[in-house]
């Protein structure tokens, strides 16, 4: 229900993608099929509060993003 929010979708989309291995804008952008403004803000985002690292080659989950993805799984598992 609110992961059907572009912003609150495409946030976890990229965790998902990200908890599987390191990645770039351009998978990011393939796989949530959402608008760039939309997917550079959540980005933005989760560089920022510290949840995703950004490297020469992507961006990279790290132990703080890999919490929120779980707690977001449980989130979205009980709103289903």
């Amino acid at each position: 229900m609110i992961f059907k929010f572009k912003e609150n979708f495409c946030l976890l989309k990229v965790l998902n993608i990200l908890n599987k291995n390191a990645s770039t804008y351009g998978k990011f952008f393939r796989e949530t099929k959402v608008s760039h403004t939309t997917l550079q803000r959540v980005l933005y985002y989760l560089v920022n509060k510290g949840f995703v690292n950004k490297t020469e080659k992507g961006y990279e989950l790290n132990k703080k993003g890999k919490l929120l993805f779980e707690k977001l799984n449980e989130i979205n598992s009980i709103l289903s």
